[in-house]
């Protein structure tokens, strides 16, 4: 187990690929061994024992006929038998011959140098009764014609003694070929199951390391497609892959984001430390000052020149003491007190909060929510800070009047999911395309007595709620700030 473990799943794959065909491969050069050998011991049978066959046959063919033309000799002395048994006498020989060229076993050898010894001899006693056939002393050759007889079946016992053992060498060949044939089958049928064996090793493979680990992955996108499983891996499997390369991706946009939120967090831990020491050096003179103005406004009898002078010193130190409070809100991370809230109310609060503010500047504020929009996990407080801000800066920017339009509406932002988005649009002058790109970094104002952390500010309070805040402007045609707050996140 643990050797396999060590080897990769498409080594292991190889290799059980390479034993398979390894086995195929030794099935097939076998069978081929099996048939050439086969084809071998066929081809010497037809080529050389089968004519060894033929030629035992023939030999006794011409035997026979080399006794029946010198009968018919004797019966009525016609020379046309002494020309056939001529014949007959060369074709034995031939046939001899030939038995000769196609078998070369020594003891057939040897039994055709005693065929060929007997025939000689037969030959010759044969010729020596026609030869007294032809004298006309034919009692002496009919007496010598049965001795030839005798001599006539010897050497046709050794003719068939040799077609007998011709027959029993083709019976043991074609015995031995039958049992080549059946060992051959033997191992074709044994490889077929090696490989039937390694096949199926081959699939158990496959299935247990390649098929189920697949479905297994796929089955985690049963999620997505609810209780009904897919059919398809593959198809299921590449859906989870293509929805993980997005999670990927949105993570990655996660990280980029926090990774600005986090060079923020640095500079607001620096000016926090400032605002810290700050606090607690002029707080404490300021409101020492705060209290000798109030008492000297009520205490002393003061000409026009004097009081006009001592109001804008107190106007100034509002002004010093709203900058430090700003500070501390920069400095200080929000303790959100989230519950599910109504947007469109926070919305309405803001509005009537500053009423009075709208319509000192001469700007009208129209509201276009839409129905039934969803509660939002969100700190109203915190939130209406928000809308203060954004309103504020519109009216300020139309410093001759205008119309802002606060719209609601439900939407999808990629990045978060189903949200609320709010847009809170002026027809002022617009944003320069140099203030627009650094309008939301902290401590950048275009007002005189601005401290350029109010857009950072709520566009932190927005982030720590989960959502964004951006904004669209045209310079010359009117600014829209969108906040986008999620649906749904936990509390």
């Amino acid at each position: 187990m643990k050797l396999t473990s060590r080897v990769g799943l498409s080594s292991r794959i190889i290799i059980h690929l390479a034993l398979l065909s390894l086995i195929i491969l030794i099935m097939g050069i076998v069978s081929i061994w099996q048939t050439m050998s086969s084809q071998g011991i066929i081809n010497e049978l037809i080529i050389n024992d089968m004519a060894a066959k033929s030629a035992a046959l023939e030999m006794q063919s011409a035997l026979a006929n080399h006794k029946g033309y010198a009968t018919y000799y004797y019966l009525d002395s016609d020379p046309k038998w002494l020309h056939e048994l001529s014949h007959y006498r060369k074709a034995f020989d031939d046939w001899l011959e030939k038995a000769l060229s196609v078998d070369k076993d020594p003891d057939h050898v040897a039994l055709f140098a005693q065929i060929r010894s007997k025939n000689r001899e037969y030959i010759r006693m044969k010729d020596d009764v026609i030869r007294l056939y032809e004298g006309e002393n034919r009692a002496l050759g009919e007496s010598r014609h049965w001795e030839v007889r005798e001599l006539f079946f010897e050497l046709n016992a050794l003719v068939n003694e040799y077609n007998v053992r011709i027959e029993k060498k083709i019976s043991g060949i074609m015995d031995a070929s039958q049992k080549k044939t059946i060992r051959a089958n033997y191992m074709v049928v044994s490889f077929l199951a090696t490989s039937l064996i390694l096949v199926a090793v081959f699939g158990i493979l496959l299935v247990l390391q390649v098929i189920g680990p697949i479905r297994r992955i796929a089955g985690l996108t049963s999620t997505d497609q609810g209780d009904e499983k897919s059919q398809n891996e593959v198809t299921a499997l590449g859906r989870r892959f293509q929805n993980l390369v997005s999670d990927i991706e949105s993570s990655r946009k996660e990280l980029t984001h926090s990774k600005t939120l986090l060079m923020h967090s640095e500079k607001m831990a620096l000016v926090g430390n400032l605002a810290t020491e700050v606090a607690h050096s002029i707080r404490n003179p300021m409101t020492s000052i705060n209290m000798r103005l109030f008492s000297l406004q009520r205490n002393l009898e003061m000409n026009e020149k004097q009081q006009e002078d001592l109001s804008v010193v107190a106007e100034e130190m509002r002004r010093l003491d709203n900058i430090l409070r700003n500070f501390l809100e920069f400095s200080r991370p929000h303790k959100l007190k989230k519950q599910y809230v109504d947007i469109a109310g926070i919305v309405n609060m803001t509005i009537d909060l500053l009423r009075y503010r709208l319509e000192g500047s001469g700007v009208e504020a129209v509201q276009e929510m839409q129905d039934g929009l969803p509660f939002v996990p969100a700190d109203a407080e915190l939130i209406k800070e928000v809308f203060v801000n954004l309103i504020i800066n519109a009216c300020e920017a139309m410093v001759d009047g205008g119309r802002i339009i606060i719209s609601g509406y439900k939407s999808f932002a990629e990045e978060i999911g189903p949200v609320v988005r709010i847009a809170i649009a002026d027809n002022g002058p617009g944003i320069s395309e140099e203030a627009a790109n650094l309008i939301m970094e902290p401590f950048y104002t275009t007002k005189p007595e601005g401290t350029g952390l109010g857009l950072f500010t709520a566009a932190r309070i927005v982030n720590e709620h989960g959502g964004a805040m951006t904004f669209e402007s045209t310079e010359g045609g009117g600014t829209t700030f969108f906040v986008t707050l999620p649906i749904v996140r936990d509390i």
